[in-house]
């Protein structure tokens, strides 16, 4: 099997930033060279590094910047570990936040010390208006803030971009003066933190009696380095020096996409209303361009893995949304099973994607890449295979479970397979996390911990699918098969297919079958087992 995964990556990568572009309009000439200067930066040489490299230099430094790509919510997730992890040590240290005018420091730390609600804060702030990106990407960092009592410090002024960096630079070195036993945490634009900007103007500020460590995240040069190179892991640390890294967990073009997201749909909404915004998840409405997208990420998994679908049965379909809500139950309603009924409004009402039974068609509560090109795995085994739904649903009312079970492992196994080929760095649970998981936690729902155990069992080569899954209701069923599902999809991605394994061809033969056995599971987990310990994997931090 010819593998074009490269160039499928690099097609995916022009047609997510040239659209995200033109949708900017012109940039400013100062823009223009804010940005030649991080992709001149962005050129040097680097080499590989590791976490405790990282982790050590944060642990010397005074001040830890962290580029922010403000539509992109994985540029504060990581952000969020590393508080984490300073707050778990014990380490006294601030947050410095470009979102928030330095004007309003008083209603941050009003916020903090509960004097005021989350709406008030955000309507004193005109966070509406002053930002405008999404404010659950930013909510956690408060959360943490109050439970360990650790100071937020606006850094965002008015002016153009250099102006705005050295006021920032004035009140990061105010701060740094006044608390010298306090790291300080910046979170501010990736074009903010190249060397010769923001960290250089609080060096000069300091009269260079500072210690510094700059994260970039997700480089557009460095991650095509590293795929010229032949060197791109799914979990990977570089640097430029011993104070400079670049985290490399997300393929570039998702950044873009949610540029795209947030110009569509955030950027100059007229009905944004704060009030209903915070109560939701960060997704507004559903995407004008999702029956284009779709049918684009069907024809490169199928050209990628050299699957001669006719055209013809990949662009057979239909996407449903929360819009067609009364549709897609109306369509459930006529399913003659109650128990696959009761599924599938369970799926609704946990806001799950999924194809609806007896139809060419999928529904999905929000719109992501992530989300799209899982739906279009699905849609790519059942084009290659032609499962008839009529088949599928009379597992719902036999008392042996194997047949759902291993029907949905082989769905969600080639779902997550293929959202991987557009998102290489997405990351699961995996056994070493199922066995911690699995045992007695308070913060975790008995039923989750059931699933959790199941998930544990499920991974043995002997097993018994029925008798694992005894107990367990339908959609405790489906979790599993989800958490299960998504842990092979990982292994045969990250260790058979992006190594260009032999092995690959027999594993993925298993997969894409109607064959629903338990022998078929078993053997799926024995190939496996044949190059990797399962029981040995745990999920990457980063």
């Amino acid at each position: 099997m010819q593998l074009r995964v490269d160039e499928t990556h690099w097609n995916i990568y022009r047609y997510f930033k040239n659209k995200a572009n033109s949708l900017e309009g012109e940039p400013s000439k100062l823009l223009k060279k804010y940005r030649t200067d991080q992709q001149r930066y962005a050129r040097r040489e680097f080499e590989s590094s590791t976490i405790n490299q990282l982790y050590q230099s944060i642990d010397t430094s005074d001040i830890i910047y962290l580029g922010d790509f403000h539509t992109f919510d994985q540029s504060t997730r990581n952000l969020e570990r590393i508080i984490r992890i300073l707050a778990k040590n014990d380490y006294q240290f601030a947050i410095g936040v470009e979102f928030i005018h330095i004007n309003h420091q008083f209603f941050i730390d009003s916020f903090l010390r509960g004097a005021i609600t989350e709406l008030e804060f955000l309507e004193s702030i005109n966070y509406k208006n002053s930002w405008r990106f999404p404010w659950t990407y930013y909510k956690i960092f408060f959360e943490i803030a109050k439970k360990h009592n650790i100071p937020i410090i606006a850094l965002n002024t008015k002016g153009n971009l250099n102006q705005r960096d050295n006021q920032a630079a004035k009140t990061i070195t105010r701060y740094h003066k006044e608390n010298p036993d306090h790291k300080l945490l910046i979170l501010f634009g990736e074009l903010h933190i190249v060397p010769n900007k923001l960290p250089q103007k609080v060096f000069d500020l300091n009269k260079k009696n500072v210690v510094q460590t700059i994260i970039h995240q997700n480089t557009d040069e460095v991650y095509w380095q590293l795929v010229k190179k032949g060197k791109l892991r799914s979990d990977q640390i570089v640097k430029y020096n011993l104070r400079e890294f670049v985290l490399v967990n997300s393929p570039p073009w998702l950044k873009y996409e949610s540029q795209i997201y947030w110009y569509e749909h955030l950027a100059d909404d007229p009905n944004f209303d704060i009030h209903e915004y915070i109560i939701e998840t960060g997704t507004l409405k559903f995407s004008d361009n999702i029956v284009d997208n779709f049918a684009y990420f069907c024809h490169e998994i199928n050209n990628t893995l050299d699957l001669d679908i006719a055209i013809g049965e990949l662009e057979d379909f239909r996407i449903f949304d929360q819009q067609n809500l009364k549709r897609v139950k109306t369509t459930i309603s006529k399913v003659k099973s109650k128990k696959a009924q009761s599924f599938y409004k369970k799926l609704i009402e946990h806001g799950k994607t999924f194809k609806l039974p007896g139809k060419k068609a999928y529904y999905c509560s929000s719109y992501s890449v992530n989300r799209i090109s899982y739906l279009a795995g699905i849609h790519i085994y059942q084009a290659k295979l032609k499962v008839p739904d009529k088949e599928i649903l009379e597992f719902f009312n036999k008392r042996d479970r194997t047949g759902l079970f291993v029907y949905l492992i082989h769905n969600y196994i080639s779902a997550y397979f293929c959202s991987k080929l557009f998102n290489p760095y997405r990351k699961c649970n995996m056994y070493k996390d199922f066995q911690y998981m699995a045992r007695a936690n308070r913060n975790i729902k008995k039923s989750d911990q059931q699933v959790f155990k199941a998930c544990k069992k499920l991974c043995n080569k002997k097993v018994i699918i029925n008798d694992e899954l005894k107990g367990l209701d339908i959609y405790q069923l489906h979790k599993t098969a989800r958490k299960v599902s998504h842990m092979l999809a990982d292994i045969i991605f990250d260790y058979f297919f992006a190594t260009k394994r032999p092995e690959y061809k027999e594993v993925f033969h298993l997969v894409v079958t109607d064959d629903y056995s338990n022998e078929n599971y078993l053997s799926i987990l024995n190939e496996i087992g044949k190059l990797v310990s399962i029981k040995s994997l745990k999920k990457r931090e980063f």
